[in-house]
Order: structure tokens, then C-alpha cells, then sequence
């Protein structure tokens, strides 16, 4: 009976196919046993140690891997021979160039057979590549903390969990801590607590495509100052666009933000003596043109009360001189009774331009109504008079009845005297919360009223219209465009409700 190869001998490699496998293995593979004598050895050994794995077996390990390791080597050695699997790493000189060391990593595997060691298997890898990259890594790291402990801005670190994992001297030293005393603790007991709504809610706003985020808050010192800071804060992120980590580089702007205050301050002081002084100025306005009206009217009625009186009187007394002379006399009396006469209307009229009763008693429409009869009947004035009454919500002071009627009296007398045209027109508006009122003619324009204006000097000319308005808040607007004529526009604020008189 012919005896057949079992499976498990058809499965079984050939012992020469695993010696190839193994002597291709860059790593060290061998077999030492109890007796720390070689079993077994790849050709690794020859490029490690310089033997050749034909004499390696039975050779001890001493006699491979020299003294000096075998030394190092001989705790890991007998805890192998216990029965417990070692990991360790080790440096290994070239066989070839002493100078060339190689970073091996050794893995001892205990051979247990019923409970007994009887050697222990070797694998050694050549893990020189990534200590290369390790060492270079180290060295950058070394020299990137040299960089941020040299400098003299605040710099740290911070995990996506918001603890610290790195602070530089400047960090620590303005904040009277170790590093020891920052490392792995939160970022938000530095800093003002009213302050991190505001840090958190522009940290939520970095992203990938975002990533830097600068913010400006408060913090306590080491010696406990409040201080400015600003933080330029950079995310780093993983390539699933996951925070990873934030760096944080600080200064300290309390000088800056100082100097900001300060000079805010100043400017909310300017300011507000800007609004006093206006302030001023317009009650200064105000009051000079009421005193101008209480002179005009003092004058007026010196005039009425006076000049009229004795002139009324020196007719009487003619009238009645002329009844006792004979007929032939009494003509040049009449003459005299008609010059008189007319002393009287001048009078009168330059009584009623000084302090119109119109513009005293029936208000600011009543009186510019007026005053443009008054300019046809003794100038000869072509005007359109486009004047209604006010609305009954409108109040308006005696300050801003008296700027506005002097203003279109004085831009009436400058078409009489400049424009070159009979033709006006004036108009009274209420746009939004402004009185509006425009004088328009089809003049010269403006560059000869300008000019002459200038020239005359005139106490309530165009100038001082243009600076009484503004000291009410009010405006004038002159526009003449490329044809003839001059339109001015007088515009006064109403702010006032009804029953209250602006500027009193």
C-alpha cells in the first residue's frame, strides 16, 4: 500500500523558499537560544554587522552584536528569556563606516514550549529614515520656539477645545504665570469676562476659507492693570476643513486706545462747544435783530409821534395863515400846504418801512403781501406775489418773521437796483418742516448783483441775509443758471409746534 503526501504536507513551504524570503527581508530576523547562542540569521546580519549568516549559527550573541551592546541589550535579553516580549530601540554603528549610525528598532519574541523559554526570536528594523525625519522635525520645532520666545508680542497657542498648548516668555511674563500654569488650562480666564461675548462671537466667524480674525478687548495684567490688547488670531485647519488649532499673536494697545479716548474726548468737547458757541451766535442774532426792530420802531415812532405831529401842526397852522391872507397871496400858500402834504405820506411811508404794523400785527404772509405793493406802487416793480397764509400749525418768532421780511425786502431793492428787469416773483412754500421763499427775476444775474454788492458795502445785504439764516438754522440759495435772471431761495426750520414761536 503506496503511502500519500497529506494536505498539510502539500501546504508546508519548502524550508530553502523561506530561507529567500527571509534572507530578502531588509529587517534582521534570528533565532537565539536559551543559551543565547544563534539558531537562525538572515542576511540582514551581514549588512548590519558585517557576518556572514553562513557562520552565524551557534555563534553567541555577545560575539554579534559586541560588548558594549550586549551590555545594553542584556536586561531586554532576560526578560525575553522570562518569557516577556520586549520593545525597544537601539543605535547601531555601520560595520563599514563607524561614522554612519543606524536607529534600529528591536522587537525580542519569547519561544515558549509547554510553558518553558526556550530562546527568543529577533526582529530588528532599520527605523534610521523616520529618526532623520524626527531629528529634522525637533530641530524645526527647536528653532520655531527659539522665533516665538524671542519675540515681543504675546504668542500662543490653542487647542480647538480652547486649551492652551503652547505660551511664549512674553506670554507668561505679561501675565505673571508660568508655562506650567497656562499649558492645558482654558484661554478665557485672561480676559475681561464682559469682553468674551465679543471674542467668541468672532472666533465663530473664522473659517477655512477665513481664517485669520483680529480682535481688540480687555485684559488684566500680572500686576492686575486692565490693558488693550489685540489679538490676530489664525486657524489651522485638517483637509475636512476641522478646527485643529489657533494661534494667537498679541500686543498691547493701551497707549493707542488712550490716545483714541483722549482724542475723542476732545473731539466730543470741540463739539460740544461748537453747539454752544452756535448756540451763542444765534441768541446773539436773535437778539440783534430785536434790538434792530425795537430801534426801527423807536425811530418810526419818533418819527410819527414827532416829525408827523409838527408837520400836522405846521399845516394846520398854514391853512389857518392862509385864510387871512389876501387872494393874490394864498397860491404860494397852497404850495407850501402841498409840500407839507407830501412830507407827511414820505412820513408816513418811511414810518411804515421801518416797522411795518402788517408785519407786527397779521404775521410774515400779510407783510411780504404788503411789502410787494408797496414796491409796485414806489418802484415801479413788475411783481407776482404767490404768498398764501401760513398753516395754523406754524408759528413762527419775531427773530425769524423780522430775518425772513428784511431778507426778501433787501433781495426786492436788488432787483429795483441791479437786475436790469421790472419783472419778480415770490413765493412762500412749507416743504417737509421748512419754510421756503423764493425771489426770482429775469435779470442781469448773479455775478452782477454779486459784484455790486461787494462794491456797496450794504450793512443787510446778501452776506448778512446768508449768516442771520444760518445762525437760525436756516439757509440761502442762490442759483443762476447759463440764462438771464437770479433765483434766491430763503429756507427757515420749523421745528416748533403749533402755539410755540421759534428762536424766542
Amino acid at each position: 500500500m503506496s503511502s500519500a503526501a497529506s494536505p498539510v504536507t502539500e501546504r508546508l513551504m519548502p524550508l530553502h523558499d523561506m530561507r529567500a524570503i527571509l534572507d530578502h527581508v531588509p529587517a534582521m530576523i534570528g533565532y537565539w537560544d536559551r543559551d543565547l547562542r544563534n539558531r537562525f540569521g538572515n542576511c540582514a546580519y551581514q549588512t548590519w554587522f558585517g557576518i556572514d549568516p553562513a557562520v552565524l549559527p551557534g555563534m553567541h550573541i555577545r560575539e554579534v552584536i559586541g560588548e558594549e551592546r550586549y551590555r545594553l541589550n542584556l536586561p531586554f535579553i532576560e526578560a525575553a528569556l522570562r518569557g516577556e516580549e520586549q520593545v525597544f530601540e537601539r543605535v547601531i554603528p555601520d560595520p563599514d563606516d563607524a561614522s554612519r549610525l543606524r536607529h534600529s528598532f528591536a522587537h525580542y519574541i519569547p519561544d515558549i514550549v509547554d510553558g518553558v523559554v526556550q530562546g527568543f526570536y529577533v526582529l530588528v528594523s532599520d527605523i534610521t529614515p523616520i529618526k532623520e525625519i524626527e531629528a529634522a522635525y525637533q530641530a524645526s520645532e527647536a528653532r520655531y520656539r527659539a522665533v516665538l520666545m524671542d519675540q515681543t508680542e504675546l504668542i500662543s497657542r490653542i487647542s480647538r477645545d480652547g486649551r492652551f498648548v503652547f505660551v511664549n516668555e512674553v506670554y507668561c511674563r505679561f501675565f505673571g504665570k508660568v508655562e506650567s500654569e497656562l499649558l492645558g488650562k482654558s484661554w478665557q480666564p485672561v480676559v475681561l469676562a464682559e469682553d468674551l461675548p465679543l471674542i467668541e462671537e468672532k472666533l465663530r466667524q473664522m473659517t477655512p476659507d477665513q481664517p485669520v480674525v483680529s480682535i481688540e478687548n480687555r485684559v488684566y495684567s500680572g500686576a492686575g492693570e486692565l490693558r488693550w490688547m489685540q489679538f490676530v488670531n489664525r486657524g489651522f485647519y485638517a483637509p475636512d476643513g476641522q478646527l485643529l488649532e489657533v494661534q494667537s499673536i498679541g500686543r498691547d494697545i493701551t497707549d493707542r486706545k488712550n490716545a483714541e479716548n483722549a482724542l475723542r474726548r476732545t473731539h466730543d468737547e470741540m463739539e460740544q462747544r461748537v453747539v454752544e458757541r452756535t448756540e451763542q451766535l444765534r441768541n446773539l442774532a436773535i437778539e440783534a435783530t430785536l434790538s434792530e426792530e425795537r430801534e426801527r420802531l423807536a425811530i418810526a415812532r419818533d418819527l410819527h409821534d414827532e416829525l408827523g405831529q409838527l408837520l400836522h401842526v405846521a399845516k394846520i397852522k398854514l391853512d389857518t395863515l392862509g385864510k387871512s391872507l389876501p387872494a393874490e397871496q394864498r397860491g404860494a400858500v397852497r404850495e407850501l400846504d402841498t409840500l407839507l402834504a407830501d412830507a407827511s405820506r414820505q412820513v408816513r411811508s418811511l414810518t411804515s418801512q421801518l416797522t411795518p404794523h402788517v408785519l407786527r400785527n397779521l404775521g410774515l404772509p400779510a407783510a411780504l403781501r404788503w411789502l410787494c405793493g408797496e414796491m409796485q406802487t414806489h418802484y415801479g416793480l413788475e411783481l407776482e406775489c404767490d404768498v398764501d397764509d401760513l398753516p395754523a400749525d406754524i408759528a413762527l418768532s419775531p427773530a425769524q418773521e423780522s430775518i425772513l421780511f428784511r431778507g426778501v425786502r433787501e433781495l426786492l431793492f436788488n432787483v429795483f437796483k441791479h437786475a436790469g428787469s421790472p419783472c419778480a416773483r415770490v413765493s412762500l412754500s412749507c416743504v417737509a418742516a421748512e419754510l421756503c421763499i423764493v425771489v426770482e427775476d429775469k435779470g442781469v444775474g448773479m455775478a452782477v448783483v454779486a459784484a455790486d454788492e461787494r462794491s456797496a458795502g450794504s450793512g443787510f445785504g446778501l452776506l448778512s441775509i446768508r449768516e442771520r439764516l444760518a445762525y437760525l438754522g436756516g439757509s440761502m440759495v442762490m442759483d443762476s443758471g447759463s440764462s438771464a435772471g437770479l433765483k434766491v431761495l430763503l429756507r427757515m426750520p420749523l421745528l416748533a409746534s403749533a402755539g410755540t414761536r421759534i428762536g424766542e
